[in-house]
């Protein structure tokens, strides 16, 4: 694998060759970027790099650091992750890896231990952590992964570098499906286009009837008055299955997945309302529909729609309620479209 393997990460993995090749490795990284695009996979590799008994600024795959790394058994390299059935990383997962960073390498010169889903890390986690940034271990390389900043600490933060990594390329997403997934080519294209750059959601999407539900949501947002808050609230609950769900997990998936639509079909507005045609829409066989909406709301009142539904992510990745949380997020947008100011979410 090696490198090679990584996609549309060029500026961060010329970056970490140069860091490797002049031996500039910092002790703690950030790395950020929507789910699905690679930072797990990109930070494997680079344990391997490091790791590697035939380094030449990259891993060889065949050498039994390479290969132990690959299988989470080399003895510097944890890769810690939030437990079954929790959204967060517990106070005692990081006092595990902090008593185990403080022990010297046993292999290597390095300690690398990467941490995913690290904007999950409960407050107790978090200032557990922030112990081991203020006083890292020389040979410790600790490697935070997240979706989002506002979502890590901010005495976290600064203590970090900060890598972000971009989605990845439609075409990338799209000749993925086709050829690893068999999807057919029309489908590949819908999917590659809603996935925003992440081929681990288009490949969620596909198996969801995701792009059916959202031709239905187009549908109903034309309908929609004042009023009907808590009614369309209900009926997304049961257009989109989300009841039918076995687990909370899945649940606030597609609930996620549904504040997506919204915020696509928003931002679609905003695009058409600014007169920006140079920036392809989500919803490009509703365009007319959409020009013709958009005229309707101004640049402040989509602004102002869109930072609502963003609040609303942001809450869902907090464990908020996901009935209230759809019902004031609908509520609040409603408001704005009608022009009154009254927020519910705060």
């Amino acid at each position: 694998m090696s490198f090679k393997i990584i996609s549309c990460q060029d500026r961060v993995l010329k970056f970490f060759q140069n860091a490797i090749k002049n031996n500039r490795l910092a002790h703690a990284y950030i790395f950020v970027g929507q789910e699905g695009i690679g930072k797990t996979l990109f930070s494997k590799e680079l344990a391997k790099a490091i790791f590697c008994q035939n380094s030449s600024f990259d891993a060889c795959d065949d050498c039994n650091n390479c290969k132990r790394v690959n299988n989470d058994s080399f003895p510097d390299f944890f890769l810690t992750v939030p437990e079954e059935n929790s959204r967060v990383i517990k106070i005692e997962q990081l006092k595990y890896l902090q008593e185990i960073l403080y022990i010297k390498p046993i292999e290597s010169e390095y300690k690398i231990a990467i941490i995913q889903s690290a904007d999950r890390m409960n407050e107790e986690a978090s200032n557990c952590l922030l112990k081991t940034l203020e006083e890292p271990p020389l040979y410790a390389i600790i490697i935070l992964i997240v979706t989002s900043l506002d979502l890590v600490e901010e005495t976290v933060r600064s203590r970090c570098q900060i890598v972000r990594f971009s989605p990845l390329s439609k075409d990338f997403v799209k000749n993925n499906l086709i050829n690893r997934f068999q999807l057919n080519a029309n489908l590949a294209e819908q999917l590659a286009l809603i996935s925003n750059g992440s081929l681990e959601r288009a490949i969620s999407l596909a198996d969801t009837q995701v792009v059916q539900k959202k031709n239905w949501l187009i549908n109903q947002f034309y309908k929609l008055e004042a009023n009907d808050n808590l009614t369309f609230s209900k009926e997304l609950f049961n257009e989109w299955h989300i009841k039918d769900l076995d687990t909370l997990e899945e649940k606030r998936g597609l609930v996620k997945e549904l504040i997506f639509s919204f915020l696509m079909y928003y931002r679609d507005l905003l695009i058409c309302k600014v007169g920006n045609l140079n920036i392809p829409i989500y919803h490009d066989k509703w365009d007319e529909l959409i020009i013709s909406k958009s005229r309707s709301l101004s640049v402040d009142t989509l602004l102002n729609i869109l930072n609502t539904i963003k609040i609303s992510l942001e809450y869902l990745d907090r464990n908020a309620n996901i009935n209230l949380l759809l019902e004031n997020m609908i509520t609040n947008i409603l408001c704005l479209q009608t022009g009154n100011k009254i927020s519910l979410l705060q």
